[in-house]
């Protein structure tokens, strides 16, 4: 579900920390806003923990997030070029979007989705469950949040298969259960939400994940600009 949209020039500020997502790359990089104009965005060229610098392919669509005090503001830009700000800092010249979507920054990355799974518990002592179908909460491009209709053990693992993500075929991955929140419906059942990481996901399809995740944000902001 989309969040509330704003509008990004009344937000956006010269300073201001922001960090992007490229293009199937759940890698989170970090920069500022330089400067600002009226249809282009100033912003520090990002670099890798090793000092590479980070650079798109010309046009290539960017998931960006400007750091506010009490929320974070998601966007996406377009990486139009590279250059220098005052002879000096390398900087990318990205579009300046019109419109934001404010969100707790608890969310990020985690993306709601309208798919089922079908999964295996495994206790510590080993003991493995029936194969279960369970409804998705949210997805990440590093783990999973489950509904269960019933509490499941802390520390604990389980087999998940998941079908339904473009170019990523059958998932099988083992993950490892990190948390179970009791959660109260509207209609006074309750539900467990069992949060998951993947355990030694390929690259590959933690990128379709990932781009998948993309096209999934981008169809919400768009449906919330149309409202």
């Amino acid at each position: 579900m989309a969040g509330e949209l704003v509008k990004a020039k009344e937000n956006l500020k010269i300073g201001q920390r922001v960090e992007f997502y490229v293009e199937a790359d759940d890698t989170r990089y970090k920069s500022r806003i330089e400067d600002i104009t009226d249809d282009i965005l100033e912003v520090a060229m990002p670099m890798t923990r090793k000092g590479v610098p980070v650079i798109p392919q010309q046009g290539e669509k960017l998931y960006g997030v400007a750091v506010g005090n009490q929320c974070r503001f998601r966007f996406f830009t377009v990486f139009k070029g590279m250059g220098k700000k005052d002879d000096r800092i390398p900087i990318w010249y990205i579009t300046k979007p019109k419109k934001m979507e404010r969100f707790q920054n608890r969310e990020f990355v985690r993306v709601r989705v309208n798919m089922s799974a079908k999964v295996r518990l495994v206790d510590e002592d080993g003991t493995i469950h029936a194969k279960e179908i369970v409804p998705i909460y949210d997805l990440s491009g590093s783990g999973i949040c489950l509904i269960f209709d019933h509490q499941v053990s802390v520390p604990a693992s389980l087999g998940l298969e998941l079908n339904g993500i473009p170019g990523a075929g059958n998932i099988d991955v083992l993950c490892r259960v990190v948390r179970c929140e009791e959660v109260e419906r509207a209609d006074e059942s309750v539900v467990y939400h069992v949060g998951a990481a993947f355990q030694h996901l390929p690259r590959a399809v933690v990128n379709q994940i990932v781009r998948y995740l993309f096209s999934v944000q981008r169809a919400s902001i768009a449906k919330g600009l149309k409202e």
